[in-house]
Protein backbone atom coordinates (compact mmCIF):
# COMPACT_ATOMS: atom_id res chain seq x y z
CA UNK A 1 0.00 0.00 0.00
CA UNK A 2 1.41 3.28 -1.04
CA UNK A 3 2.24 5.76 1.60
CA UNK A 4 0.32 9.02 1.29
CA UNK A 5 1.94 12.02 2.91
CA UNK A 6 -0.41 14.92 3.42
CA UNK A 7 0.92 18.16 1.98
CA UNK A 8 1.53 20.77 4.62
CA UNK A 9 -0.43 23.96 4.22
CA UNK A 10 1.68 27.00 3.50
CA UNK A 11 1.61 29.21 6.58
CA UNK A 12 0.42 32.76 6.03
CA UNK A 13 3.14 35.36 5.74
CA UNK A 14 3.94 37.09 8.99
CA UNK A 15 2.14 40.40 9.26
CA UNK A 16 5.29 42.39 10.04
CA UNK A 17 7.09 40.79 7.09
CA UNK A 18 4.31 42.01 4.82
CA UNK A 19 4.57 45.50 6.27
CA UNK A 20 8.31 45.51 5.71
CA UNK A 21 8.02 44.23 2.14
CA UNK A 22 5.08 46.35 1.04
CA UNK A 23 5.83 49.61 2.86
CA UNK A 24 9.08 49.92 4.83
CA UNK A 25 11.51 48.25 2.43
CA UNK A 26 9.58 49.64 -0.54
CA UNK A 27 10.41 53.15 0.63
CA UNK A 28 6.75 54.12 1.01
CA UNK A 29 6.59 54.73 4.77
CA UNK A 30 5.45 58.24 5.68
CA UNK A 31 6.49 57.89 9.34
CA UNK A 32 2.99 58.52 10.68
CA UNK A 33 3.67 56.23 13.67
CA UNK A 34 0.50 54.13 13.32
CA UNK A 35 2.43 50.87 13.56
CA UNK A 36 4.72 51.99 16.38
CA UNK A 37 3.96 51.36 20.02
CA UNK A 38 1.82 48.30 19.32
CA UNK A 39 4.59 45.76 19.80
CA UNK A 40 8.33 45.78 20.59
CA UNK A 41 9.37 44.77 17.08
CA UNK A 42 8.83 48.22 15.52
CA UNK A 43 10.68 51.34 16.60
CA UNK A 44 10.69 55.03 15.69
CA UNK A 45 13.94 56.97 15.76
CA UNK A 46 14.99 60.30 14.28
CA UNK A 47 12.01 60.49 11.97
CA UNK A 48 12.17 56.91 10.69
CA UNK A 49 10.22 53.72 11.35
CA UNK A 50 12.29 50.54 11.51
CA UNK A 51 11.60 46.87 12.24
CA UNK A 52 14.94 45.32 13.27
CA UNK A 53 13.37 42.13 14.67
CA UNK A 54 11.08 39.47 13.25
CA UNK A 55 7.56 38.82 14.48
CA UNK A 56 5.75 35.55 13.81
CA UNK A 57 2.17 36.85 14.04
CA UNK A 58 0.19 36.18 10.88
CA UNK A 59 -2.34 38.88 11.79
CA UNK A 60 -1.60 42.18 13.46
CA UNK A 61 -2.66 45.77 13.70
CA UNK A 62 0.65 47.09 12.34
CA UNK A 63 -0.32 46.29 8.74
CA UNK A 64 -4.06 46.84 9.23
CA UNK A 65 -3.57 50.40 10.48
CA UNK A 66 -0.88 51.47 8.01
CA UNK A 67 -2.25 54.16 5.68
CA UNK A 68 0.28 53.12 3.03
CA UNK A 69 -0.67 49.43 2.90
CA UNK A 70 -1.71 48.57 -0.67
CA UNK A 71 -4.64 46.36 0.38
CA UNK A 72 -7.42 47.26 0.53
CA UNK A 73 -7.04 49.94 -2.11
CA UNK A 74 -7.14 53.54 -0.93
CA UNK A 75 -10.61 54.41 -2.20
CA UNK A 76 -12.12 51.17 -0.89
CA UNK A 77 -10.46 51.71 2.49
CA UNK A 78 -11.75 55.26 2.74
CA UNK A 79 -15.29 54.39 1.66
CA UNK A 80 -15.46 51.68 4.33
CA UNK A 81 -14.22 54.04 7.05
CA UNK A 82 -16.68 56.75 6.01
CA UNK A 83 -19.48 54.17 6.14
CA UNK A 84 -18.33 53.11 9.61
CA UNK A 85 -18.69 56.75 10.69
CA UNK A 86 -22.10 57.08 9.01
CA UNK A 87 -20.78 59.51 6.37
CA UNK A 88 -20.82 59.82 2.61
CA UNK A 89 -17.32 60.21 1.09
CA UNK A 90 -18.27 63.27 -1.04
CA UNK A 91 -15.01 63.73 -2.97
CA UNK A 92 -12.90 65.73 -3.58
CA UNK A 93 -13.15 67.55 -0.21
CA UNK A 94 -14.87 64.81 1.79
CA UNK A 95 -18.00 65.20 3.93
CA UNK A 96 -18.58 68.67 5.33
CA UNK A 97 -21.24 70.46 7.33
CA UNK A 98 -19.65 73.87 6.81
CA UNK A 99 -16.61 75.57 5.25
CA UNK A 100 -15.27 78.94 6.34
CA UNK A 101 -12.25 81.17 6.32
CA UNK A 102 -11.37 81.62 9.97
CA UNK A 103 -8.88 83.00 12.44
CA UNK A 104 -8.54 82.80 16.20
CA UNK A 105 -9.45 85.90 18.20
CA UNK A 106 -7.19 85.13 21.16
CA UNK A 107 -4.17 87.49 21.30
CA UNK A 108 -1.91 84.84 22.88
CA UNK A 109 -1.97 82.90 19.58
CA UNK A 110 -0.66 85.81 17.51
CA UNK A 111 2.76 84.97 16.08
CA UNK A 112 2.83 81.54 17.71
CA UNK A 113 0.29 79.43 15.86
CA UNK A 114 0.36 78.60 12.16
CA UNK A 115 -1.70 80.95 9.97
CA UNK A 116 -4.92 81.82 11.81
CA UNK A 117 -4.35 79.71 14.90
CA UNK A 118 -7.65 77.88 14.45
CA UNK A 119 -6.31 74.40 15.26
CA UNK A 120 -4.79 75.60 18.52
CA UNK A 121 -7.93 77.53 19.47
CA UNK A 122 -10.25 74.57 18.86
CA UNK A 123 -7.99 72.07 20.62
CA UNK A 124 -7.62 74.31 23.66
CA UNK A 125 -11.40 74.78 23.80
CA UNK A 126 -12.02 71.02 23.56
CA UNK A 127 -9.71 70.49 26.54
CA UNK A 128 -11.28 73.33 28.51
CA UNK A 129 -14.82 72.11 27.93
CA UNK A 130 -13.93 68.51 28.82
CA UNK A 131 -14.78 67.15 25.39
CA UNK A 132 -11.36 65.48 25.69
CA UNK A 133 -8.99 65.16 28.64
CA UNK A 134 -5.71 65.10 26.72
CA UNK A 135 -4.53 65.28 23.13
CA UNK A 136 -1.69 64.04 20.96
CA UNK A 137 0.10 66.80 19.07
CA UNK A 138 3.42 67.10 17.26
CA UNK A 139 6.28 69.23 18.52
CA UNK A 140 10.03 69.50 18.09
CA UNK A 141 12.17 66.78 19.60
CA UNK A 142 15.81 65.74 19.48
CA UNK A 143 17.92 67.28 16.70
CA UNK A 144 14.85 69.11 15.48
CA UNK A 145 13.01 65.91 14.57
CA UNK A 146 9.34 66.27 15.49
CA UNK A 147 7.68 63.80 17.81
CA UNK A 148 4.29 63.10 19.32
CA UNK A 149 3.46 64.57 22.72
CA UNK A 150 0.48 64.59 25.07
CA UNK A 151 -0.96 67.94 26.11
CA UNK A 152 -3.63 68.51 28.72
CA UNK A 153 -4.18 72.27 28.84
CA UNK A 154 -3.94 75.50 26.87
CA UNK A 155 -0.31 76.03 27.86
CA UNK A 156 0.62 72.66 26.39
CA UNK A 157 -1.29 73.45 23.19
CA UNK A 158 0.50 76.79 22.78
CA UNK A 159 3.90 75.17 23.38
CA UNK A 160 3.27 72.88 20.41
CA UNK A 161 1.73 75.52 18.12
CA UNK A 162 3.11 75.86 14.59
CA UNK A 163 4.08 73.41 11.86
CA UNK A 164 7.42 71.67 11.35
CA UNK A 165 6.83 70.11 7.90
CA UNK A 166 8.58 66.87 8.80
CA UNK A 167 7.13 63.48 9.71
CA UNK A 168 6.94 63.07 13.46
CA UNK A 169 5.52 59.61 14.13
CA UNK A 170 2.94 61.21 16.40
CA UNK A 171 0.71 58.15 16.44
CA UNK A 172 3.33 56.41 18.56
CA UNK A 173 2.20 58.70 21.39
CA UNK A 174 -1.44 57.90 20.58
CA UNK A 175 -0.82 54.14 20.71
CA UNK A 176 1.00 54.57 24.02
CA UNK A 177 -1.93 56.51 25.45
CA UNK A 178 -4.44 53.96 24.14
CA UNK A 179 -2.50 51.15 25.80
CA UNK A 180 -4.43 52.19 28.89
CA UNK A 181 -7.87 50.65 28.47
CA UNK A 182 -9.50 53.34 30.59
CA UNK A 183 -8.82 57.03 30.87
CA UNK A 184 -10.02 60.37 29.54
CA UNK A 185 -11.17 60.93 26.00
CA UNK A 186 -8.25 61.59 23.66
CA UNK A 187 -7.82 64.14 20.92
CA UNK A 188 -5.45 64.08 17.96
CA UNK A 189 -4.06 66.75 15.67
CA UNK A 190 -2.66 65.02 12.61
CA UNK A 191 -1.93 64.96 8.91
CA UNK A 192 -4.25 63.15 6.45
CA UNK A 193 -2.25 59.90 6.70
CA UNK A 194 -2.49 60.02 10.50
CA UNK A 195 -6.19 60.86 10.37
CA UNK A 196 -6.77 57.85 8.11
CA UNK A 197 -4.87 55.62 10.54
CA UNK A 198 -6.84 57.03 13.49
CA UNK A 199 -10.11 56.21 11.71
CA UNK A 200 -8.81 52.68 11.11
CA UNK A 201 -7.97 52.40 14.81
CA UNK A 202 -11.51 53.33 15.82
CA UNK A 203 -12.97 50.80 13.37
CA UNK A 204 -10.56 47.94 14.13
CA UNK A 205 -12.20 45.05 16.04
CA UNK A 206 -8.97 44.38 17.95
CA UNK A 207 -8.59 47.96 19.13
CA UNK A 208 -11.61 48.62 21.36
CA UNK A 209 -9.73 51.25 23.40
CA UNK A 210 -9.49 53.45 20.29
CA UNK A 211 -13.23 53.22 19.65
CA UNK A 212 -13.98 54.15 23.27
CA UNK A 213 -11.39 56.82 23.92
CA UNK A 214 -10.52 58.60 20.68
CA UNK A 215 -12.93 61.49 20.93
CA UNK A 216 -11.79 64.28 18.61
CA UNK A 217 -9.62 64.34 15.49
CA UNK A 218 -8.39 67.63 14.03
CA UNK A 219 -6.91 67.16 10.57
CA UNK A 220 -4.40 69.40 8.83
CA UNK A 221 -4.25 69.98 5.09
CA UNK A 222 -1.16 68.39 3.54
CA UNK A 223 0.28 68.02 0.04
CA UNK A 224 3.57 66.32 0.99
CA UNK A 225 5.92 65.95 3.94
CA UNK A 226 9.65 65.71 4.62
CA UNK A 227 11.58 63.09 6.57
CA UNK A 228 13.37 64.64 9.56
CA UNK A 229 16.74 63.78 8.05
CA UNK A 230 15.70 65.27 4.73
CA UNK A 231 14.71 68.51 6.45
CA UNK A 232 18.11 68.67 8.15
CA UNK A 233 19.86 68.01 4.84
CA UNK A 234 17.85 70.79 3.19
CA UNK A 235 18.71 73.29 5.92
CA UNK A 236 22.39 72.30 5.78
CA UNK A 237 22.47 72.70 2.00
CA UNK A 238 21.06 76.20 2.40
CA UNK A 239 23.60 77.07 5.10
CA UNK A 240 20.91 77.62 7.73
CA UNK A 241 22.14 77.08 11.27
CA UNK A 242 20.73 77.43 14.75
CA UNK A 243 17.22 76.85 16.08
CA UNK A 244 14.36 77.42 13.65
CA UNK A 245 11.57 79.64 14.96
CA UNK A 246 9.03 78.91 12.25
CA UNK A 247 8.48 77.07 8.97
CA UNK A 248 5.84 78.09 6.45
CA UNK A 249 4.61 77.26 2.95
CA UNK A 250 2.57 80.25 1.72
CA UNK A 251 -0.40 79.43 -0.50
CA UNK A 252 0.06 79.55 -4.29
CA UNK A 253 1.46 81.24 -6.29
CA UNK A 254 4.38 81.76 -3.86
CA UNK A 255 6.10 78.39 -4.55
CA UNK A 256 8.56 78.87 -1.68
CA UNK A 257 9.36 77.27 1.68
CA UNK A 258 9.98 79.90 4.36
CA UNK A 259 12.41 79.17 7.18
CA UNK A 260 12.66 81.73 9.98
CA UNK A 261 15.60 81.62 12.37
CA UNK A 262 16.77 84.08 15.01
CA UNK A 263 18.96 85.77 12.39
CA UNK A 264 16.98 85.67 9.15
CA UNK A 265 14.03 84.48 7.12
CA UNK A 266 15.02 82.49 4.05
CA UNK A 267 12.90 81.61 1.02
CA UNK A 268 13.76 78.19 -0.46
CA UNK A 269 12.18 77.30 -3.82
CA UNK A 270 9.72 74.45 -3.48
CA UNK A 271 11.49 72.68 -6.36
CA UNK A 272 14.50 72.23 -4.06
CA UNK A 273 12.33 71.11 -1.16
CA UNK A 274 10.57 68.44 -3.20
CA UNK A 275 13.90 66.73 -3.80
CA UNK A 276 13.80 65.71 -0.13
CA UNK A 277 10.12 64.81 0.31
CA UNK A 278 8.88 61.38 1.36
CA UNK A 279 8.24 59.15 -1.67
CA UNK A 280 5.16 57.67 -0.02
CA UNK A 281 3.40 61.03 0.01
CA UNK A 282 2.85 60.69 -3.73
CA UNK A 283 0.44 57.82 -3.03
CA UNK A 284 -1.81 59.79 -0.66
CA UNK A 285 -5.03 61.02 -2.32
CA UNK A 286 -6.18 63.17 0.59
CA UNK A 287 -5.41 66.90 0.68
CA UNK A 288 -7.83 67.97 3.41
CA UNK A 289 -7.87 65.14 6.00
CA UNK A 290 -11.37 64.07 5.00
CA UNK A 291 -11.84 61.57 7.87
CA UNK A 292 -11.30 64.16 10.62
CA UNK A 293 -13.97 65.85 12.75
CA UNK A 294 -12.64 69.23 11.61
CA UNK A 295 -9.98 69.99 9.00
CA UNK A 296 -7.79 73.08 8.84
CA UNK A 297 -5.36 74.56 6.32
CA UNK A 298 -4.05 77.85 5.01
CA UNK A 299 -6.58 80.23 3.41
CA UNK A 300 -5.56 81.01 -0.13
CA UNK A 301 -4.50 84.62 -0.55
CA UNK A 302 -5.22 85.59 3.09
CA UNK A 303 -2.16 85.60 5.32
CA UNK A 304 -3.11 85.00 8.93
CA UNK A 305 -6.31 83.12 8.07
CA UNK A 306 -7.25 79.43 7.88
CA UNK A 307 -9.66 77.45 5.79
CA UNK A 308 -11.83 75.53 8.27
CA UNK A 309 -14.01 72.52 7.40
CA UNK A 310 -16.42 71.08 9.95
CA UNK A 311 -17.19 67.49 9.04
CA UNK A 312 -18.82 65.52 11.86
CA UNK A 313 -21.62 66.63 14.18
CA UNK A 314 -19.04 66.86 16.95
CA UNK A 315 -16.77 69.00 14.83
CA UNK A 316 -19.62 71.30 13.88
CA UNK A 317 -20.64 71.63 17.53
CA UNK A 318 -17.08 72.54 18.55
CA UNK A 319 -16.88 75.26 15.90
CA UNK A 320 -20.26 76.63 17.00
CA UNK A 321 -19.11 76.72 20.62
CA UNK A 322 -15.92 78.55 19.66
CA UNK A 323 -17.92 81.11 17.69
CA UNK A 324 -20.40 81.68 20.52
CA UNK A 325 -17.56 82.25 22.96
CA UNK A 326 -15.87 84.74 20.69
CA UNK A 327 -12.83 82.52 20.14
CA UNK A 328 -13.11 82.40 16.35
CA UNK A 329 -13.88 84.86 13.58
CA UNK A 330 -15.62 83.11 10.69
CA UNK A 331 -16.27 84.38 7.19
CA UNK A 332 -17.80 82.80 4.10
CA UNK A 333 -14.99 81.93 1.68
CA UNK A 334 -15.06 83.46 -1.81
CA UNK A 335 -16.41 81.08 -4.43
CA UNK A 336 -13.12 81.33 -6.31
CA UNK A 337 -11.16 80.13 -3.26
CA UNK A 338 -13.45 77.11 -2.85
CA UNK A 339 -13.10 76.30 -6.53
CA UNK A 340 -9.31 76.39 -6.21
CA UNK A 341 -9.43 74.16 -3.11
CA UNK A 342 -11.66 71.62 -4.85
CA UNK A 343 -9.39 71.64 -7.90
CA UNK A 344 -6.29 71.11 -5.76
CA UNK A 345 -7.95 68.27 -3.85
CA UNK A 346 -9.11 66.63 -7.08
CA UNK A 347 -5.64 66.97 -8.59
CA UNK A 348 -4.05 65.26 -5.59
CA UNK A 349 -6.51 62.38 -5.84
CA UNK A 350 -5.73 61.99 -9.54
CA UNK A 351 -1.95 62.07 -8.97
CA UNK A 352 -2.23 59.46 -6.23
CA UNK A 353 -4.40 57.17 -8.36
CA UNK A 354 -1.85 57.36 -11.15
CA UNK A 355 1.03 56.72 -8.75
CA UNK A 356 -0.68 53.57 -7.46
CA UNK A 357 -1.26 52.36 -11.03
CA UNK A 358 2.41 52.87 -11.85
CA UNK A 359 3.36 50.64 -8.94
Amino acid sequence: MANHVAAEATPPAACLNQLKKQVLDAGLCVACGACVGLCPHIIFYDGRVAAPDDCGLSQGRCLDLCPQAPEPAQESKRRALHAQAGQTPAPPLGPHAGIWQARAASPDLAGRAQYGGVASALLALALEEGLIGEAVVTRGGQRGAPQGALVRDRAGVLAAAGSIYAAGGSLLALNQALAQETGPKLGLVGLPCQVLAAAAMKAHPSYPAAARRLGLVIGLFCTWNLPARGLRALLAAEGLQGPVKKYDIPPPPAQVFLVETEKETREIPLAKVREHTLAGCALCPDLTAELADVSIGAAEGRPGWNTLIARSAQGESLVKSALERGLLILETPPAESLDHLRAAAAAKRARAAQAWKER
